[in-house]
């Protein structure tokens, strides 16, 4: 067991049941490289004062993952990863960039508006905008062998957004037409990746049910002046697409697109 999984965590997100939340976790944490596949899982007393939670939510959740055939109880040995987690950890999260937004023949995308509404606090302060200034946010589809891949939500400031159409977003990607379309020199682009659950709204967009794993992305694009440009989350049937370990080099950044 690795150090960082001595660290308290704290779960907060109440649309999802909390076992649900820990589980996914704990996945997290493997795929990261924080918990080790060959070591067994802490303890459910040392679970409980990681996550602050009852040992009865812990054993839930532990419960979760055994039914995924990802761990089992050995008898006065401990809890281990199973050999079905290899996959888990084959499918560590890098190389994001190229990835989460490579099209090709078999890829389509639909835009499914173009608005101006409130943000979210959290994309209002990245874009340095008041919640209740508005935004331009665009909602997109991609598929790919018409089978949903992704729904994406991008947020920009009002005098990018008003310069993209939603024609531009159905010819290129938004990286595209931001660098190309608008002439706007990208610097960097950050990710930041987590299992959730799927929302009603999401479950019906990527034809999953509720409470499916989903692959959420949280994307912060900046212009080579490192102002804020761009907020996005990208939510991906976790059981429809996958990423592979990719090694990306100090150019990843020119050949992203999204």
């Amino acid at each position: 067991m690795r150090s960082q999984i001595v660290k308290k965590i704290r779960l907060d997100n109440d649309q999802i049941p909390l076992h649900y939340q820990i589980a996914d976790y704990l996945i997290f944490m493997l795929q990261k490289g924080d918990l080790d596949r060959q070591d067994k899982l802490p303890t459910e007393e040392m679970l409980t004062r990681i996550f602050g939670v009852s040992r009865t939510t812990i054993r839930k959740a532990l419960d979760h993952l055994l039914n995924k055939a990802l761990i089992n109880r050995k008898q006065g040995k401990g809890t281990f990863w199973t050999d079905s987690s290899v996959s888990l950890v084959k499918e560590k999260l890098s190389g994001i960039n190229r990835q989460i937004f490579a099209v090709n023949e078999n890829t389509t995308v639909k835009v499914l508006s173009k608005s101006i509404e409130p943000a979210p606090r959290e994309a209002a302060e990245f874009l340095g905008i008041a919640v209740d200034e508005g935004a331009v946010v665009f909602k997109r589809m991609r598929f790919i062998n018409r089978e949903p891949m992704s729904y994406t939500i991008n947020y920009l400031e009002k005098s990018i957004g008003d310069r993209i159409s939603r024609k531009d977003l159905e010819l290129k990607t938004m990286l595209e037409t931001l660098e190309t379309g608008l002439n706007i020199y990208l610097g960097a682009i950050h990710h930041e990746v987590e299992i959730t659950r799927a929302n009603s709204e999401i479950s019906e967009l990527l034809k999953i049910a509720v409470l499916d794993p989903v692959l959420t992305v949280k994307t912060l694009v900046f212009d080579g002046e490192n102002r804020p440009l761009e907020f996005v989350w990208t939510y991906f049937s976790e059981n429809k697409y996958k990423f592979r370990v990719v090694l990306d080099n100090e150019k990843s950044k020119v050949v992203n697109k999204g």
